[in-house]
């Protein structure tokens, strides 16, 4: 189809009512993509993508460790878990749903969503991976420095819209990242606490026979600037 506007009546006629309506607001906000201040936007939301977020947490946790910074360490492990479990929600929920992006339907009149996966990239994009992992970092920033939340919850609205601005995502597609952001920091931090708190434990109460004192003491060093509190 040339004519993307006649495709999309066609195209749309087995959606569901909320399908319609998150369509038409992505085509609204979406016709404004090629503005220069949605091209600016558009790069800062790729600062959402894994490789970014990794190498924050990365570059947090290294330095948290050095200067023995529990907090720091604590929200840069939080992060990286968090990273990681949202990424991998975000796979598994694109391998049984697939949904074309806005721009292609803006673009070329196709649009297709339903249940099952896809191998064409095009049909990828639900949920917002982007999004997933830029709330899932701003969250668990926001739970060990709250004074930071705020600008954290801001720089992640705006990598989502941005993705909508830019023809990359629906409106749903977002609201369905932050969802999986949420729960995977919240899944993440968990974890991450109940095993550090085991491994106090074991040091604490010597399981740990083989080890010299001096390694002990190391290992105690090295719980302490971990530890979340």
């Amino acid at each position: 189809m040339q004519n993307g506007e006649a495709g999309n009546a066609e195209d749309l006629t087995e959606a569901t009512d909320l399908e319609k309506a998150d369509v038409e607001l992505g085509k609204e906000i979406g016709k404004r993509r090629h503005h220069p201040a949605v091209q600016a936007a558009s790069k800062f939301g790729k600062l959402g993508d894994q490789g970014p977020l990794y190498a924050l947490s990365a570059g947090l946790l290294a330095i948290g460790i050095v200067t023995r910074n529990r907090r720091l360490t604590g929200s840069a492990l939080s992060m990286g878990g968090a990273i990681a479990l949202a990424d991998r929600a975000k796979c598994g929920v694109k391998a049984i749903v697939h949904r074309t992006r806005p721009n292609v339907l803006m673009e070329k009149g196709r649009y297709k969503s339903g249940a099952g996966g896809s191998e064409d990239k095009e049909e990828q994009y639900f949920p917002s991976g982007h999004t997933a992992g830029s709330v899932a970092v701003a969250r668990a920033l926001s739970r060990h420095y709250p004074a930071a939340g705020a600008g954290a919850g801001v720089a992640a609205l705006v990598v989502g819209l941005s993705r909508v601005a830019k023809g990359s995502n629906w409106p749903l597609d977002i609201a369905a990242g932050a969802i999986i952001g949420f729960a995977s920091e919240a899944v993440a931090t968990n974890v991450i606490e109940q095993g550090l708190k085991i491994a106090e434990k074991q040091t604490t109460f010597g399981y740990l026979p083989i080890m010299r004192p001096s390694e002990a003491s190391w290992r105690r060093r090295a719980l302490d600037a971990l530890r979340f509190r």
